[in-house]
């Protein structure tokens, strides 16, 4: 005979002497683990349902047999005479079954109404929902947004407090409304606030907790937000005045200090990536005739949050993929881009820098996207001009690419957009300065 037994915690022999006598007494010796666990829980539910059946007819109603052979007794039933309702069956055996039936549903029915009872509300709701956000998506800075926008627009909030199953279409409009008059909403800002409620109760009705979402039902009117001026165009790109200037000090910069982190500016004007893909350029990225890029990877920021809902400051990691499908793209590396990283490999290669073929390194060290801001932000302080980062030199790659004519299609593969409106609408600027435009204008329209 072969015995299985599984001292189930490791914790004492006293227990193991327990579990052989459970076997002994249930005269099951040859076992396994599993079928020892199906035992044990079996055992329970047998106890549970005694107990059930007890407490029925010690303290609501006995069971009797009638003249004819059927079984009786009464089930709780309020609302009906005298609080009950009669039940019976053929044999014993049955009635006890539908008795015990009816409890354990009634049980079963108490606990889903604990649980509605346990997440009644968008202050019980919106943890679960945001654990459940955080796996549709790999970005965990969306989610850090995500929490900053609860804390900024609902956070001391009644709405929060009230039981979800209420609510209803009209209210809710209300309260939106009142959200945009009062908070002086742009669309975009509105979109962010209101993705957290009407999220949560469609959560709440994937989860059975309402039957269906009242924030659905309704659309705010466009003309109620805040019309977005465009900004100017001196605050989005560097002007062509700029730019000559920004690119001096980064390769003094390297010049005097021996950082090729200050080359990542000049080669950004002249590729136009974003800066995570950026510091995760590596020299295998190199097509072999030298002339373009594989853009492939990116650096993203890593938001974990703590159990007591606030954030450990954040963290990057390299992640091998783009940020969209047409972020995985080849980039023309002009004459000068190809100078510029050619000089960087040949001072890693004199340092002996070469950790997983990165391109760019600091201190020995592959570098990170808050190594290029910094330099980025001492640039424009040594030449007195309005702090701008590398997006703003991406705008700047683009409206350069536009205004000498390439195709916008081409434009827009080369960033890695999906639809050319975005390269648009978003990244479009005159890089001009104004007593340019004046003169561009006034040979434009002599006579």
């Amino acid at each position: 005979m072969v015995l299985f037994l599984c001292n189930l915690d490791n914790k004492s022999a006293e227990k193991d002497e327990l579990i052989w006598s459970f076997l002994a007494k249930c005269d099951i010796m040859d076992i396994d683990t599993g079928e020892l666990s199906e035992y044990i829980e079996m055992t329970k539910k047998e106890k549970h349902e005694k107990a059930i059946l007890q407490e029925h007819i010690e303290n609501f109603y006995h069971i009797w047999e009638n003249n004819k052979g059927v079984y009786l007794s009464y089930l709780p039933a309020p609302g009906k005479p005298k609080n009950r309702k009669s039940v019976s069956a053929s044999t014993l055996e049955k009635l006890e079954r539908k008795i015990i039936d009816f409890y354990l549903n009634k049980e079963k029915l108490e606990q889903e109404n604990d649980r509605k009872a346990q997440l009644s509300t968008l202050r019980q709701i919106y943890p679960q929902w945001l654990s459940y956000k955080s796996l549709e998506t790999t970005a965990s800075g969306y989610i850090r947004r995500i929490d900053d926008d609860w804390k900024a627009y609902y956070l001391t909030d009644p709405i929060i407090d009230m039981d979800i199953s209420k609510f209803t279409k009209a209210q809710l409009k209300e309260w939106a409304l009142r959200k945009i008059r009062e908070r002086d909403l742009t669309k975009k800002q509105y979109y962010n606030m209101a993705l957290i409620i009407r999220h949560s109760l469609e959560y709440a009705v994937d989860h059975d907790l309402i039957e269906k979402n009242p924030y659905n039902e309704f659309k705010i009117d466009g003309k109620l937000f805040r019309k977005v001026k465009k900004p100017d165009d001196a605050t989005q790109v560097f002007l062509t005045t700029e730019r000559p200037l920004v690119e001096a000090e980064a390769w003094l910069d390297f010049h005097e200090n021996g950082y090729t982190t200050a080359l990542a500016i000049p080669l950004a004007f002249q590729i136009g990536v974003r800066i995570g893909e950026l510091t995760a350029l590596k020299t295998t990225d190199l097509c072999r005739d030298g002339k373009y890029l594989h853009i492939q990877r990116m650096a993203q920021k890593l938001e974990r949050q703590r159990p007591d809902g606030s954030w450990y400051p954040a963290t990057w990691k390299i992640v091998e993929h783009a940020k969209s499908s047409a972020g995985d793209r080849y980039v023309y590396l002009t004459e000068e881009a190809r100078r510029i990283i050619k000089t960087i490999m040949d001072d890693n290669a004199e340092k002996h820098l070469n950790q997983d073929d990165f391109l760019f390194f600091q201190n020995g060290t592959p570098i990170t996207p808050t190594a290029i801001n910094s330099r980025i932000r001492k640039y424009c302080n040594h030449i007195n001009t309005k702090q701008k980062g590398i997006h703003k030199i991406r705008k700047t790659y683009i409206s350069t690419l536009l205004d000498a004519g390439i195709n916008i299609n081409e434009v827009r593969k080369q960033v890695g957009h999906e639809d050319e409106r975005t390269t648009l609408h978003n990244y479009t600027f005159n890089r001009a300065e104004t007593s340019q435009n004046e003169n561009d204008m006034e040979k434009a329209l002599a006579g």
